[in-house]
């Protein structure tokens, strides 16, 4: 059972005073080190410009700044207290800057009971959050029961409480660009990627008269064979139909870009 958490505006919720305070004690940060990370996050304003009036700046006092190289690593160290709190729980936790999902098996006879226990640990991650200035979006929260195509009927259908809200187990989920079937057929990423990679390569014939080799190149490279290529070790073991399909994209690419 995956269940993929869902955090509102995560980045711009991380409580400055909080962070210090947790660099100090959790990780044991002091003196010139504890002072570049305070001048890095504190002491920033903002506001609002509309032509040629401003309104009043205001100190920032929460947030990472996005798009930095800090940003994704000082949040975890922000939330790293949360993956113990899953652990406890008997469950496994996973996160990447502001994405985190909770793994939980069992055999089909107790699917019951692995349902209440994330239920229970959805509860106080919800709790945790509240008071670290987070919010969990229930509503977004999803779940995702994986087995073999075989197993595919002892699926549980119920739905599953998180929070406050009654979430509908999904046949299959996106996470981190990835789509994930719940028979781990990666039939849905293949062709996720083959219709992606399709509007690309129209888009590229239409203007590709005009292009140079090397500008046809780039854009061949940038626009689909980087689909192709995103997380494949994950397409590892796919059967010979969905490799085909991959295959048939890269055949289909205009001659003068052989790569």
């Amino acid at each position: 059972m995956l269940t993929l958490l869902d955090l509102s505006a995560a980045f711009d919720s991380v409580d400055h005073d909080t962070l210090l305070k947790r660099l100090q004690k959790s990780y044991g940060l002091s003196g010139q080190v504890l002072n570049w990370f305070t001048s890095y996050l504190c002491g920033r304003v903002q506001h609002v410009r509309t032509s040629a009036a401003c309104s009043t700046p205001s100190a920032v006092l929460y947030g990472v700044p996005q798009g930095s190289v800090f940003g994704p690593i000082l949040f975890l160290l922000y939330t790293a207290d949360l993956l113990q709190l899953v652990k406890r729980h008997q469950l496994i936790p996973h996160a990447y800057a502001d994405d985190t999902q909770i793994y939980g098996f069992c055999q089909p006879a107790d699917s019951a009971d692995l349902c209440e226990t994330v239920s229970v640990c959805a509860d106080e991650v919800s709790a945790w959050m509240a008071s670290n200035r987070l919010q969990l979006n229930h509503a977004k929260t999803k779940v995702l029961w994986c087995t073999s195509s075989r197993r595919q009927h002892q699926i549980p259908s119920g739905l599953v409480r998180i929070g406050t809200t009654y979430v509908q187990p999904v046949s299959s989920t996106r996470d981190l660009g990835v789509y994930i079937d719940a028979d781990m057929s990666m039939k849905t990423h293949v062709t996720a990627v083959v219709r992606a990679c399709f509007a690309a390569l129209r888009q590229i014939r239409s203007v590709r008269r005009s292009l140079s080799r090397h500008a046809l190149l780039t854009l061949v490279r940038a626009l689909i064979v980087s689909k192709v290529d995103y997380c494949n070790s994950v397409l590892a073991g796919i059967p010979g139909q969905l490799q085909d399909r991959l295959q048939f994209v890269l055949n289909k690419l205009p001659r003068r870009t052989a790569l």
